[in-house]
């Protein structure tokens, strides 16, 4: 009797190591987002830039399309643009306010948010 009450709890034990196993393997669920950040040399935020993101060395290697990627947004009070995207890719960054320009990448994760810091 002792050895199959072993048995049993070896069992059940492995039972609950392959559970946890499998439940952290598990892809993650969420958006995709960067956050684009923009602040002056002091680091204080820059409200009002033009934030842009674009991709333009991606090509689809079945149809030799290339990525038209674009998108462009404000950034708020506290000197940061938000953008939600479906997958993980490189993007360039182009921060403009006024006559100061500030340049950066960022790499996307998927169903993770990223932050960068651009400063002008």
């Amino acid at each position: 009797m002792n050895k199959k009450l072993r048995t049993s709890r070896f069992l059940n034990g492995l039972a609950f190591c392959f559970i946890i196993i499998i439940s952290h393997s598990c892809k993650k669920d969420g958006p995709t987002i960067a956050v684009v950040s923009v602040v002056d040399g002091n680091n204080a935020p820059i409200s009002n830039a033009t934030v842009t993101l674009w991709q333009d060395t991606s090509v689809n290697y079945v149809n030799g399309v290339q990525s038209t990627l674009r998108v462009t947004k404000k950034s708020d009070a506290a000197g940061k643009a938000e953008f939600e995207f479906k997958l993980e890719a490189f993007l360039n960054i182009e921060v403009i306010n006024g006559i100061d320009t500030g340049r950066s990448f960022i790499r996307l994760k998927e169903h993770e948010t990223v932050t960068q810091t651009v400063n002008l």
